[in-house]
């Protein structure tokens, strides 16, 4: 066992990496998206590892141990404990998750800032610029301006790495109970700590509660020695081989293997949220052998000796053993309590720590120092300085070979320019700093105070602050805005950011006869039998013929209307699939109606007929709920009765047997008591003695309780998924053919759904299209007048199309009510496993969790017999948990069919909506979970994820070949699924990352997938997946959202972290990118605020590289009449202010105020979205037209000007500065009028106060020049010019209106060209063939113009805001 120990922990993979892990690794890695870091870093980085930290450090890969590690327990070491494989002691418990230390955080920032593109180009253009004679525009004027950036920079990034250090720090200085030995005067110092102590009021650790707060006792622990005491002691300071006492609701500050708990049997109750996401209690035992460790003098009288794993990740498997008195005992998951779980439901605990700091299994699946992100729109900005650095050399080499034509043709002939020429190397060098601005420092400058204004925006934002928790929006970053409106992939939790994890009991089948629990009324009168239908969701067109020119706009209704299931499995049907209608669960079967009769009325059918064979039936479903778990009662301060349990499933189902006479009032290790209140208010306590418990486990799939009632019989009682009980049953080959049949027809629906969904139109990316626009067969309308008798178009709900019901044989229960029930029904397995399995599925369609329950009564001889075989397997070494489960199918057997219950997992507020909406948008919506996979299933269903058409693919390595399951899959998802869905749990994926070959086929299917389901999944397993996503589909853009401590490192390694302020504490919320504090507002965060910020910062970098190539323009064409000797057109002051002062807001201002869509419109279809997915608002293509259109209107104010200046009509001032400012004034007044007037279409005040103070300014800077100036002999005669000479010549300001005229008139005519062109479905020109079928086109198809002109006809305006808020009603129609 100790070899195999060490194996498997070497097979889990150690804490150190060395260049082999590093070499394979590296596929997984975030880097491969970068051809530089490909090409580069990546070559660097294992250079780095093999030669410098491996050979000059000697810093090597740590080797397994030969036979595990070993801790012994005493009651204090000597010396700290040596970890055999560094030969070192092991390592401290202090964490680090900060980014940078004192030491290192200049030389790594200063590589990080000088390897970006930008800066690196600044750096080589600033650097020779402060070479004195190379520069004709100033010495400073780039590397000061570049220093001070790069300075604030870093700044930035210290402090939040600062913040890191506060939160480790908080952490590292927690205090726990820890077993030391007195000193001198000990009693002394311990009081002074334990008063200084007292005056401390702990921080709460950040995975903790907003309410939570951690205090100290203030009573002296009395449980000490004449050696030894509980000493406080910081977490930090822990070491592997400490003991570590732990009262209720501590924290666990390392992994520990339990010692002694005080609850029944040694066990302790854990909650390991911040772990796996899982809110249930999980039960540990202590070792037997280690009981008498309760206290001081029993931990030093025992001589335990534990051989654990070597550290590894993996959260749900643990090997080890411990030997005392000569008796070894396993050690496994059952007996270890790992950091990051908190103690629940027991008053203390003892452990022995047996992994510490970054060794612990929590602290190993966090995601280690992650890198910085950065903007996906970096990368096309990069392109477009690439391209621009391209051009800025071109032009400076053409310019130099100009002035060495221009020197050998009139230069070396002109007697005053003897000696004046200037060296190639140079003039190119000067040319080289003269157009740099053409890629402006401003740029990143503005770059930052337009994304800190954006944050702004959206953070005031109240559509997305919710009043219940007074929770508002919270943006911890804004170096990444851009990217909300690019996300192709969202990676969800479910625990906490789907569901709110609170389960509500709401009907169970018992002998054929459906009951509802807790519900109140009928929900707008919609029947039960009317919501199993099959819906059509074809596009009517019902609008009428209008004259030969016509718009019309389609628009589908996408509520989610309540459907039947759907899926297709591969392997096992799971155990409910839930269906979902807008607004939540449907709530329409109540007493007397539909077949579903309340559990009141059953309860007094019960007291009227008590021996009727139903109310028999019933007693015992309601017993079972009462008996079988293992949730332990709790009085509270006020005599009310809580319960501790395992799962919210046990929760509900106890609180719903209280409701229905039977209250757990005790439990003990060997008995539970019950308290039965009658209808008429008697009460009596029944005791049933527990004989033996076998647990639930995701491979069982079913728990089972055996106790004897108090008439003396034993009964064994069996819940768990159908799949798993109906094969168990007595009766197994009927009820298996009556499920069969059931499936049938559910199977006949879901082809019938399937075929109207594959005849339903398509849009661009495969989904069903909000919007459509039809064309008539004349194109010739301008938009106005199609506008007013434009018409949308919206069919009737989905379900009055096409309805199938499948009505439940429940006639006499309807017209008569269980008084006229025939109890010979009861009796009749045929008819009773019919009608419960229709009944199962009728609650799945409402979005209900079931459970099947089976009882039989064993005899003692059988019992004897079995239980023998039962207590040798739980005490077995050597493959324990298979003989249990081997033990416990033996007797699970020949069981009698109890009934079915249904259970409530309340979803969160709007979630199937955002899915949906997200889904339309073109995005990809996976759930990565800790749950078990029913669970997730089911929940999947129940949000949508999972849809009516899907086909659902199960990949489990206890099914036979991974290999020929995962090559099923790709061959049916290949040959085409309407929607594909692939389950696989954590175990499996493991599995398939072990193995190459299977590794590269699944991973290369994640392209052809529509959503994932990943369950058991630990928090490193969450963050691979990411990583996986990010090297197969580097185009991808991935969010994960979540909410607890073991979403992190999903949150880092995505693109965008959206952390939900939820029930599992603040911790998410603080690390990730985004906070919100409901699931649902991350619809309107991704297609709103995010298309908003995508397209804001596209338009800003887009037109701060036109006016800079249009003010550029002119001073490269002016270098033909200089002799192309590097003179500026423009005064130097004003060329310095440019940027500053006027040009900055015309970016600025739009940048965090545009809006090019309204809200309602972006919600209300939300296949928009695609723009930002498709980068349709910078790309080179894009890019690469406003450069050709900056270089036409730079030309024409050129030429006009030096025409007006120098040939026709010619001004009275000839100086350069005439010229010059005549060329700066048109150019600032039409760039501002430009993109403010003509491009920005949110106009405000802001932006005609913006435009009216720059373009005044400007003249107003021309009068402060002309005052201040004094009088030179440079070519630039400021003093008095435009106040004195041009200022006052007409021509001067004639030539400034006609040029501005031309401008106008060119903007003007193509916008009025491509509005006639796009009316008439002509535009764009390159793709008049693309129009989609029978001239229809969806709406990620139409151009944002026609859309705007749109969003101004009322009757559109006001549809699209009843669809974007759920207020839509079908019956609305506009003419």
């Amino acid at each position: 066992m100790s070899s195999k120990l060490a194996r498997e922990a070497g097979d889990k993979g150690g804490t150190s990496t060395s260049t082999k892990e590093l070499r394979r690794d590296k596929s997984r890695e975030d880097e491969v998206e970068s051809w530089f870091d490909r090409i580069v870093k990546q070559p660097v980085r294992l250079r780095y590892q093999k030669y410098f930290v491996e050979l000059v450090l000697r810093r090597k890969p740590l080797p397994p141990s030969k036979d595990g590690r070993h801790i012994p327990l005493r009651a204090a070491h000597d010396s700290p404990l040596e970890d055999e494989r560094r030969g070192h002691p092991y390592v401290s418990n202090t964490i680090r998750s900060s980014r940078y230390t004192i030491w290192d955080f200049i030389p790594k920032q200063l590589l990080f800032q000088a390897t970006r593109l930008h800066n690196f180009y600044f750096i080589c253009i600033g650097v020779p610029q402060t070479i004195p004679g190379l520069s004709t525009t100033g010495n400073y004027t780039t590397i000061l301006p570049l220093t001070f950036f790069i300075i604030l920079t870093m700044f930035k990034e210290a402090y939040d790495d600062y913040k890191r250090h506060k939160m480790d720090k908080v952490e590292n200085n927690q205090f726990a109970k820890v077993l030391r030995e007195k000193s001198n005067g000990s009693h002394d110092g311990a009081k002074h700590t334990l008063d200084f102590l007292k005056t401390l009021t702990v921080p709460r650790l950040p995975w903790k509660p907003r309410k939570a707060r951690a205090t100290f006792d203030e009573v002296h622990d009395p449980d000490e020695d004449e050696d030894m005491h509980w000493e406080w002691i910081k977490w930090c300071d822990i070491t592997v081989g400490d003991v570590v006492k732990l009262k209720r609701n501590d924290d666990v500050p390392a992994d520990l293997a339990l010692l002694y708990a005080d609850g029944e049997d040694g066990i302790a109750y854990v909650e390991t949220m911040a772990l796996d996401g899982e809110t249930n209690l999980k039960s540990k035992q202590a070792p037997r052998g280690l009981r008498m460790c309760s206290n001081i003098p029993g931990i030093r009288s025992c001589a335990a000796d534990f051989v654990c794993e070597d550290p590894n990740r993996d959260l749900y498997d643990f090997n080890g053993r411990v030997t005392t008195n000569d008796e070894t005992s396993p050690l496994t998951l059952n007996e270890v309590l790992y950091r990051g779980s908190v103690l629940r439901n027991t008053t203390y605990a003892i452990g022995l720590v047996v992994n510490s700091g970054e060794e612990c299994k929590i602290r190993m699946n966090a995601n280690h120092h992650p890198n910085a992100k950065k903007p996906r729109l970096e990368r096309y900005a990069n392109q477009v300085v690439l391209t621009l650095i391209g051009y800025v050399v071109l032009l400076s080499v053409g310019v130099s070979m100009g002035y060495l034509i221009w020197h050998s043709n009139y230069e070396v002939n002109a007697w005053y320019l003897d000696d004046a020429y200037v060296g190639f190397e140079e003039i190119i060098v000067g040319f080289l700093i003269m157009f740099n601005n053409v890629i402006p420092l401003s740029l990143y400058v503005s770059m930052e105070i337009v994304k800190i204004g954006q944050m702004i925006m959206i953070h005031n934002d109240v559509n997305m602050y919710d009043a219940e928790t007074d929770t508002p929006m919270v943006c911890n970053t804004n170096t990444i805005l851009e990217n909300l409106g690019q996300v192709s992939y969202v990676l969800s939790d479910k625990t906490g950011t789907l569901t709110e994890n609170v389960m509500k009991f709401r009907g169970m089948s018992v002998g054929g006869v459906a009951f509802t629990h807790g519900l109140d009324g009928p929900r707008e009168g919609v029947s039960l039998d009317h919501r199993r239908m099959s819906a059509d969701h074809g596009v009517k067109d019902s609008s009428r013929d209008m004259k030969h020119e016509k718009i019309s706009i389609t628009v589908e209704d996408r509520g989610l209307a309540p459907i039947s299931t759907n899926a297709t499995v591969s392997h096992d049907r799971p155990s409910m699939q839930q269906r979902s209608s807008i607004g939540g669960i449907p709530r329409s079967s109540t007493q007397g109606q539909d077949g579903f009769t309340s559990t009141t009325e059953l309860l007094k059918y019960i007291s009227e007929h008590p021996s009727a064979a139903l109310s028999k039936k019933a007693r015992d479903f309601i017993l079972a709920m009462a008996l079988c778990h293992t949730a332990l009662p709790e009085t509270t301060d006020n005599g009310d009765i809580k319960f501790q349990a395992s799962s919210p499933d046990e929760l509900a189902l106890l609180e719903a047997a209280q409701d229905l006479g039977y209250l757990l009032v005790q439990r003990a290790s060997h008995s539970i008591t019950l308290l039965h209140t009658s209808v008429d208010g008697e009460q009596s306590k029944e005791t049933y003695e527990i004989l033996d418990v076998v647990e639930f486990s995701s491979k069982r799939k079913r728990m089972s309780i055996v106790v004897r009632c108090p008439d003396g019989r034993i009964w064994l009682l069996c819940k768990g998924a159908d799949s798993v009980i109906v094969p168990r049953l007595q009766q197994a080959a009927l009820a298996s053919r009556k499920s069969h049949e059931v499936r049938r027809s559910i199977q006949i629906e879901r082809e019938h759904q399937s075929r109207n969904e594959q005849t339903t139109p398509r849009n661009s990316f495969g989904g069903r299209p909000s919007m459509t626009l039809r064309r008539g067969s004349s194109m010739d309308i301008r938009i106005n007048p199609a506008a007013k008798s434009a018409k949308l178009d919206v069919p009737k709900a989905s379900y009055e199309m096409a309805v199938q019901v499948r009505s439940m044989d429940t006639s006499r229960e309807r017209r008569s009510g269980l008084s006229a029930l025939d109890n010979s029904a009861v009796d009749d397995d045929a008819a009773v496993f019919s009608r419960c399995f229709k009944h199962m599925d009728d609650f799945a369609m409402q979005g209900l969790r079931t459970l099947l329950y089976a009882d039989k009564t064993i005899s003692p001889s059988e019992y004897a017999s079995w239980k023998k075989m039962y207590q040798d397997a739980t005490t077995s070494l050597v493959d324990r948990q298979n003989r249990i489960e081997t033990a416990a199918e033996m007797v699970e057997q020949g069981f009698d069919l109890l009934g079915a219950s249904a259970i409530e997992d309340k979803l969160q507020k709007g979630v199937p909506e955002t899915i949906d909406k997200l889904r339309r948008a073109g995005i990809k919506i996976w759930m990565l979970t800790g749950d078990k996979r029913e669970t997730a299933i089911n929940i999947a269903h129940s949000a949508q994820i999972c849809k009516p058409e899907s086909s659902i693919f199960i990949l489990d390595s206890t099914k036979g070949s991974l290999e020929a399951q995962v090559h099923d899959v790709v061959v049916d998802v290949r040959t085409g699924c309407l929607h594909s869905v692939l389950v696989i749990d954590g175990h499996t994926l493991g599995q398939v990352d072990a193995d190459p070959t299977l590794k590269q086929v699944f991973y290369d299917l994640i392209p052809f997938l529509d959503s994932v389901i990943c369950c058991r999944a630990s928090p490193s397993q969450k963050a691979g997946i990411v990583k996986a996503i990010r090297a197969r589909i580097p185009s991808a853009l991935t969010l994960a959202i979540g909410d607890g401590a073991n979403d992190i490192a999903m949150i880092q390694s995505c693109h965008v972290g959206v952390g939900i302020s939820g029930r599992e504490g603040l911790q998410a919320a603080r690390v990730a990118d985004y906070s919100i504090s409901q699931f649902r507002f991350l619809q309107r965060l991704l297609l709103v605020h995010g298309r908003w910020n995508y397209m804001r910062t596209a338009k800003f970098i887009l037109w701060t590289f036109w006016k800079e190539m249009f003010f550029y323009m002119m001073q490269a064409l002016y270098q033909h009449h200089n002799g192309y000797t590097g003179t500026s057109l423009y005064e130097n002051w004003s060329l310095t202010v440019l940027n500053t002062l006027f040009t900055s807001l015309c970016v600025i201002v739009p940048g965090i105020f545009e809006q090019d869509l309204k809200a309602e419109t972006l919600l209300a279809v939300p296949e928009l979205y695609v723009y930002g997915q498709r980068n349709m608002g910078l790309n080179l293509p894009y890019y690469l037209r406003w450069v050709v259109l900056g270089t036409v209107q730079g030309i024409i104010v050129w030429f006009v000007s030096w025409a007006a200046w120098s040939r026709f009509a010619k001004m009275s001032d000839h100086g350069l500065f005439a010229l010059g400012d005549l060329s700066f004034t048109l150019g600032i007044v039409f760039t501002n009028y430009k993109l403010l007037i003509l491009e920005t279409h949110y106009k405000t005040l802001i932006v005609a106060v913006s435009f009216t103070v720059v373009v005044g300014g400007w003249f107003a800077w021309n009068g402060f020049m002309s005052s201040a100036y004094s009088d030179n002999l440079s070519p630039y005669d400021v003093k008095g010019g435009f106040t004195s000479t041009f200022g006052n010549d007409p021509i001067w300001w004639l030539t400034l209106i006609v040029v501005m005229a031309i401008l106008t008139v060119m903007e003007l005519g193509y916008k009025s060209i491509k509005h006639t062109m796009l009316v008439a479905g002509q535009w764009p020109p390159w793709k008049r063939s693309v129009r989609g079928v029978n001239g229809v086109q969806n709406a990620e198809e139409l151009d944002v113009g026609l859309w705007q002109a749109l969003e101004k006809e009322p009757h559109i305006r006001e549809r699209l805001k009843r669809m974007s808020d759920g207020s839509y009603d079908d019956h609305d129609e506009y003419e």
